[in-house]
């Protein structure tokens, strides 16, 4: 006798939150709001660990009658990084008595406009042969973030250079892309992602080497090794604010560690240590292109402080070693928070 297969439901939202829990509230509350079009849809909250009361009084705020027994609060008991978490959420929502068929992936630090959930739901389901689909990202100030190709050779040298003959001469080399329609791409922002959960299951869930930064782009990669597409949809907006945990959007503040470990492993897990090395040497070089336009122009040119110590310490000579995996990371991390708040 077979087992009936089990029914589904629509869309089960994953939110990751560390240290960010009133943000974490405000983002969840634009998700349930679109979450009402689909149906027994639910939330899951990961929090990673935050050590600062974040996971009581996220429980408590979504143990409250009005949110209908939709939303719920999970400790991951460790912070193995922002992939770590997600592929708690996934796990849990997999293991639901009707587990979804879309999973959607949103940042604590963002907020869902009105109708987008509903129209990238739409978008994959007029797509079968989309995997994971992003969406149009935009900040408090109007800045934007549409969609991207893979980080390469030529890529890493027009990205740190900022010249603008270098950028015409590498304009198809170029990581970030403006689309003004949606279209198939090579990876989208992790700040608002929508899943096939056929995808999850089968086993390709998040690298957990990556600790946070570059998951995303590693994700899309494989996605896309495995048969699917991966599409950017315009007409869904998703506001952020950006890297409130982390502090990534003050440019007073130094590159983490872990942003340097993130991008080594990318390149040595996909295109191996010599072309990871090479891309190394293309950053140096678009870099020091940069400080002597610069210089010959006297003009003064804003990077984070103690780049190039970082760059050569995080990422250049280390980069014929194995790549971290997450507990290294964690430990780089702690050890390094003090050093890089300064």
């Amino acid at each position: 006798m077979t087992t009936p297969a089990r029914r589904t439901m629509d869309v089960a939202a994953i939110v990751v939150n560390f240290r960010t829990a009133d943000s974490t509230v405000e983002a969840v509350t634009t998700v349930f709001r679109e979450l009402q079009d689909f149906e027994d849809s639910r939330v899951i909250v990961v929090d990673n660990d935050s050590g600062d009361g974040s996971f009581d009084k996220l429980d408590a705020v979504f143990s409250d009658p009005k949110w209908g027994n939709r939303v719920t609060v999970v400790d991951s008991k460790h912070n193995g990084g922002y992939g770590y978490g997600i592929n708690i959420g996934v796990r849990r929502a997999l293991a639901l008595p009707r587990p979804p068929r879309l999973v959607y992936v949103i940042n604590p630090d963002a907020v869902v406009d009105t109708g987008a959930l509903k129209r990238l739901v739409s978008f994959v389901d007029s797509h079968p042969d989309a995997g994971l689909v992003g969406c149009h990202i935009y900040g408090p100030t109007g800045e934007e973030v549409k969609a991207f190709r893979f980080p390469s050779f030529w890529g890493e040298v027009e990205g740190t250079a900022r010249t603008k003959i270098l950028s015409r001469l590498l304009q198809n080399h170029r990581v970030s892309l403006t689309p003004t329609e949606s279209c198939e791409v090579d990876w989208v922002s992790g700040t608002s992602m929508l899943i096939r959960a056929e995808l999850l299951s089968s086993g390709l869930l998040f690298d957990e080497g990556f600790f946070l930064y570059f998951e995303e782009v590693d994700f899309a990669r494989r996605v896309r090794k495995a048969g699917w597409k991966v599409y950017f949809v315009n007409d869904a907006r998703v506001g952020h604010i950006g890297s409130l945990s982390t502090g990534m959007t003050d440019e007073g503040r130094r590159m983490p560690g872990y942003w340097f470990q993130a991008r080594r492993r990318y390149f040595v897990k996909h295109h191996g240590p010599v072309y990871g090395a090479a891309c190394d040497v293309a950053w140096a070089c678009g870099y020091a292109i940069c400080v002597a336009k610069a210089t010959m122009l006297r003009r003064s040119v804003v990077f984070r402080p103690r780049l190039w110590r970082d760059f050569v310490r995080y990422s250049a000579t280390n980069l014929m070693k194995p790549a971290p995996d997450a507990e290294q990371n964690v430990t780089m991390l702690q050890a390094t928070a003090s050093e890089i708040a300064k």
